[in-house]
């Protein structure tokens, strides 16, 4: 008899699939539930978001609050149409075919993200960091990322309060449901453009450093390392992952995923 795998994907937009070059619209997350599929009857929670709204105060309310997977989707969906008009749309390849891409049903008002984790076998895919950073700023992506702005950035920056509201978002996942597994999903090194590329590699080596730390001290949570994701799987300046960057980023997981289930 096959088992029930609720399967959770939070919460920024690296998850969002929208690249004009994935027709499909698959990314990581829908490449692991696939995976799962083959043995188990997989509920999807897909909470990553195109929006800075997400990030791990974002999951806290996933974990404290009765948050359906349908109202997550209608608010998916009011982002994505937000993006059309916004600053962001000249740095994105946001096709017209995406928007209403995660169609809410009635169905989803049933599944509650906090009482599934309960009830459940669990599987959480975590990926907040950088919307938390940016926040704690008051910037945009684009700001930070301007040559005259991305060293002293960096070097003023406070990841204390990143990592403590991670941790606890951790501790609080373990509470709902002690046998959880929490995959956190490395930083990698994002664009085509080489000044960014290379400011940023060290400052991301050294988060990736900490997220492994967080997962070597506590049972329940995975590092998935993603530093071989390189300048090919972007699209001209945007920061999220191509296709081919989605397929890694799955690769990576299921390499550490079937290790720890060996």
């Amino acid at each position: 008899m096959r088992k029930d795998l609720f399967l959770v994907g939070a919460s920024d937009s690296i998850g969002v699939p929208y690249t004009r070059d994935n027709v499909e619209h698959r990314g990581f997350f829908e490449m692991i539930a696939d995976y799962f599929r083959i043995n188990y009857n997989v509920v999807a929670a897909n909470c990553f978001h195109m929006s800075t709204y997400n990030d791990n105060k974002y999951i806290s309310q996933l974990i404290h609050q009765d948050i359906s997977l349908y109202k997550i989707k209608v608010t998916q969906n009011q982002m994505l149409e937000t993006c059309k008009y916004s600053g962001v749309y000249p740095y994105i390849e946001l096709p017209k075919s995406f928007l209403n891409h995660y169609s809410p049903t009635e169905d989803d008002n049933a599944i509650i993200i906090r009482k599934y984790i309960e009830k459940y076998k669990t599987i959480f895919v975590y990926s907040a960091f950088t919307n938390d950073l940016l926040k704690s700023y008051g910037l945009s992506l684009f700001k930070l990322l301007h040559p005259g702005k991305i060293k002293s950035s960096l070097k003023i920056a406070d990841t204390d309060v990143v990592f403590r509201e991670l941790c606890d978002n951790i501790s609080s996942l373990i509470k709902l449901n002690s046998n959880i597994e929490i995959y956190l999903i490395g930083l990698f090194v994002p664009t085509k453009i080489p000044y960014v590329r290379k400011n940023l590699s060290g400052f991301i080596a050294r988060v990736n450093k900490i997220f492994r730390e967080i997962a070597d001290d506590n049972e329940n949570v995975y590092f998935i390392d993603n530093s071989d994701l390189d300048k090919r799987d972007f699209n001209n300046i945007d920061f999220h992952p191509n296709k081919n960057g989605h397929t890694k980023i799955y690769r990576n997981f299921i390499d550490v995923y079937e290790v720890a289930h060996r």
